[in-house]
Parts: structure tokens; C-alpha cells; sequence
């Protein structure tokens, strides 16, 4: 039997890891291909330091780095952990670390760090444009705490009122045939129809912007790129997505670089 075979199984190390099956199912879906590779990894966020055992075990020729305000001694005979204590928006920092343990990039960066959007922002970025392979994956773990009152840039997820959706719809849908029709060439026309539309269109599904989740949305827009700067509908200049891939699922994302 091959390595590539060979379970993620993080019920013997002390992480969270093990208790979200579907976060392990991922990984288990993605990093299956670089199980015998020499892979590069980065963790943001590594509390007691358990899941860089596990992803040392895991990835038997691996190189793990961690990185933590406060990181816990862990015993390694291995030489292939190294831990830093810092932010993770501190870029001069996240720029050390990937000088000293991936010079030519990350295949793996995780952030199980602070969980605020504002932050996971300046990490991710700086990571992803500068230190990631291309074909590397980017995952974020537990971006569902922007819905959560208590987290720091959280806020308590509240429904939008949807009983008018029908009729903002209709009238929706008239802006859009009067923007199309020979009246909406009409530079004055075409303007007036496209701001209607806009306010109709705004608050009509309920969405929420808050924390993580607006971040994750933010990475949800960079998927669509080719749509957003489209030649003929879109606007700005045409570019494709900085994404590969992008696979959500509850708290978990995992971006794979273009």
C-alpha cells in the first residue's frame, strides 16, 4: 500500500482539528496529492502546537513552520518544525519566515489565527501574492465567527425582510428591459435606468458583511473576476481570477492559487 493512502487521523493530537470531520475531509480531498512531496507548510494560529505534529506526521518529508503570539514548546526530534512568535499582520515577519523556511514558496498556508477579518486580510494577501506557489493552497479555518456578537469585528446575523422581493423583482426586471430598449441608449436614460435597478437590486437577498464572513465574501468577488471585468458587460480593466479553485463549506475555505 502506498503513502497516498494513508489517513488524516488527528484524534491523537491535541487540536480542534479533530473535532470538525468535514475540516478534515477536506484537507484529506486536497493535500492527498502532495503526500509524498517535499511540502513547504505555514500555519497561522497553532495555540498548543498540536496540529503541526500532525501535519509533520502527515506529510512524512514535510517542512511545517508555525506561527503564534504565544507558542507552546513542543518537542520535535524531527527538526522539521520551526515556531515564531508574532501577528499575523506583521508582514516584515511573514516575510522572514518564508525567506527562512520556503524561499521559493509555501505549497500549504493555513490561518487558524485570530479569526478577524481585517487581519486574516493583511495575512492572506501578503501570503498569497508574495509566498504561495502557484497551485499552493490557501485555507482559512472558522470564518463563520463574523456571525457571532461577542467576536471582535462579529456581529449577530439578522434575516432582511423579504415579503417586498417579489415586487422589487418585477420592477427589477422592467429597469433592465427599459436600460435594454433603444430609450436606454439614451445617455441620460441609460443612467437613470442603471441607478433604479441598483436600488432595487440593493437589500434584496439577505447578506451579511461583517468580519470574517464580509472578508470571505471579498474572496468570493476575486473568483469572479473574469464576470466583474468582463469586456462587454463588466467594468475596468479585463483580468482572470488570482483563483484557481475555490471550495467553501461551513467556517472552512480553501483557496487554490491560479
Amino acid at each position: 500500500m502506498t503513502s497516498t493512502k494513508r489517513a488524516l487521523d488527528a484524534s491523537n493530537y491535541d487540536t480542534d482539528k479533530a473535532q470538525h470531520t468535514h475540516y478534515l475531509r477536506n484537507y484529506e480531498e486536497y493535500f492527498r496529492p502532495l503526500l509524498d512531496k517535499d511540502v513547504r507548510l505555514l500555519e497561522l494560529g497553532v495555540l498548543k502546537g498540536g496540529s503541526l505534529l500532525l501535519w509533520r506526521d502527515y506529510f512524512e518529508r514535510g517542512r511545517i513552520a508555525g506561527l503564534d503570539l504565544n507558542p507552546a514548546e513542543i518537542e520535535d526530534p524531527t527538526g522539521r518544525v520551526r515556531l515564531y512568535r508574532g501577528g499575523q499582520q506583521d508582514t516584515a515577519l511573514l516575510d522572514r519566515i518564508a525567506r527562512e523556511c520556503a524561499p521559493e514558496g509555501f505549497d500549504v498556508i493555513i490561518d487558524d489565527c485570530s479569526h478577524v477579518g481585517e487581519l486574516a486580510r493583511v495575512s492572506f494577501w501578503h501570503l498569497f501574492d508574495r509566498h504561495l506557489k502557484p497551485g499552493g493552497l490557501y485555507v482559512i479555518e472558522d470564518w463563520g465567527t463574523g456571525y457571532w456578537d461577542f467576536w471582535p469585528d462579529g456581529v449577530r446575523y439578522r434575516p432582511r425582510r423579504t415579503d417586498r422581493s417579489q415586487l422589487r423583482y418585477r420592477l427589477s426586471r422592467a429597469a433592465t428591459r427599459l436600460h435594454n430598449s433603444r430609450l436606454g441608449r439614451l445617455p441620460l436614460a441609460g443612467s437613470l435606468t442603471r441607478i433604479a435597478k441598483r436600488g432595487l437590486q440593493r437589500g434584496l437577498y439577505a447578506t451579511h458583511d461583517y468580519g470574517m464572513v464580509g472578508f470571505v465574501k471579498e474572496l468570493i468577488d476575486e473568483l469572479g473576476m473574469p464576470d466583474i471585468t468582463h469586456p462587454d458587460f463588466g467594468t475596468g480593466t479585463p483580468r482572470p481570477s488570482k483563483f484557481r479553485e475555490l471550495k467553501l463549506s461551513q467556517s472552512h475555505l480553501i483557496v487554490v492559487k491560479a
